[in-house]
């Protein structure tokens, strides 16, 4: 059991002859007392203090305790993180490079879909300008045919129009009215002589020949051809009636 100050204070002594002075025993009792309250209070002070350390002690072991924890979970959290953010970034990196591939290759699906279309529709282009032109080339030497032979037929007819124009028969019909009038006719050659003026008169008292006009001699176009083609038919029908109403 610890000794207190009350214990020191309340020690009695028993006395015996030629023993210590009680006086100064008692002093020094008491002086041992108040040294060993001073003892006892300074011990309790820094017990209090040991105390008062220890659970600052404790405090900051648990702050370190909970810092480390702290830090551990910072540090988790921060390579959680890192990883998440990792894994994002490649993802991110992935999808935007098979975004790209995929847009380079509609890129060139698209590019080789308008070449082939252009090529085809050139190629149709070519093939239908070909055909056209060996159309036309057809069409030109087919035309220049017909010309031919439409020129073969013209000249050919226009031959034998002109012999027929140069036969005796159109030398009687174009004799002069007068012609036809024998001396006898007196009433005739009169009325002839006063209808007819001396312009109109050649030199020899004929009626003057009225020339045709000449034919061209060359047909600058099929419609040209056609026009004169029926100006020389309606010739030949009127002479060929003309010369049936004269026999």
């Amino acid at each position: 059991m610890a000794l207190t100050p009350l214990d020191i204070q309340n020690k009695v002594f028993s006395t015996k002859m030629r023993g210590y002075n009680q006086d100064e025993v008692d002093d020094f009792l008491d002086q041992v007392t108040k040294d060993y309250e001073d003892s006892l209070q300074k011990v309790r002070e820094l017990e209090k203090s040991l105390k008062h350390a220890e659970e600052k002690l404790q405090y900051f072991n648990e702050l370190k305790d909970a810092l480390n924890q702290s830090i551990i979970v910072a540090q988790d959290t921060a390579d959680k993180v890192k990883s998440s953010a990792t894994k994002e970034s490649e993802v991110i990196v992935t999808s935007a490079e098979n975004t790209a591939n995929e847009m380079v290759s509609n890129a060139e699906r698209r590019s080789n879909a308008l070449i082939t279309a252009a090529e085809d529709k050139a190629s149709e282009i070519l093939t239908e300008a070909t055909d056209r032109a060996r159309q036309l080339a057809a069409e030109t030497d087919d035309l220049k045919k017909k010309t031919r032979v439409f020129h073969q037929r013209l000249n050919l007819m226009l031959e034998t129009q002109l012999e027929q124009v140069k036969s005796e028969e159109w030398n009687d019909l174009l004799k002069p009215f007068s012609s036809y009038v024998s001396d006898s006719h007196t009433v005739i050659q009169e009325v002839l002589s006063k209808e007819l003026t001396s312009d109109e008169m050649n030199a020899t008292g004929t009626i003057p020949v009225v020339e045709p006009t000449a034919a061209p001699t060359t047909v600058s176009s099929l419609e040209d051809a056609k026009k004169l083609s029926e100006e020389l038919s309606e010739s030949l029908e009127f002479l060929d009636s003309k010369s049936s109403t004269d026999e």
